[in-house]
């Protein structure tokens, strides 16, 4: 077993996805009012929202504790994509490198998650995925109508 992998998870939304684009693109500081049981906060650390190459820090509840991470985004307008290059944190402790990519089309959602786990004995991040596809069902509710 190698310790590269991808995962990826497509969803339909009940939402345009371009909410879901613009949500993390300009307002990911109202994620955790948007969903409380899974994210706890959220930091800009270097930047401006909306702009790559910006720093940002995420407090999340995953497998019960609490856990931060800082990442590094990159955003893609015209294919209305975004990818985010962890830093430091939770996700470093644990891979050698790991980079997630939100992609928007029409009202499908793509998380597509890359890794290189530090040695056999990490488990592949699926709790990750579960939270991330828990979130955007989360944000889903509350932008559904719009």
């Amino acid at each position: 077993m190698g310790l590269k992998g991808k995962l990826i998870s497509k969803l339909e939304m009940k939402c345009a996805g371009d909410l879901l684009h613009d949500h993390f693109k300009s307002n990911p500081h109202q994620t955790s009012t948007m969903s409380p049981d899974k994210v706890t906060n959220f930091t800009l650390h270097d930047g401006q929202l909306g702009k790559t190459n910006s720093v940002i820090g995420w407090k999340i509840i995953l497998g019960g504790k609490e856990r931060h991470f800082k990442q590094v985004v990159d955003i893609d307008d015209a294919a209305k994509s975004m990818t985010f290059n962890f830093i430091e944190g939770y996700m470093n402790e644990l891979y050698n490198s790991m980079t997630l990519i939100l992609t928007v089309k029409e009202n499908w959602i793509t998380w597509s998650m890359m890794y290189e786990k530090l040695n056999q004995n990490i488990p592949e991040p699926l709790d990750f995925m579960e939270f991330l596809i828990g979130l955007i069902k989360d944000l889903e509710a509350h932008h559904a109508g719009k």
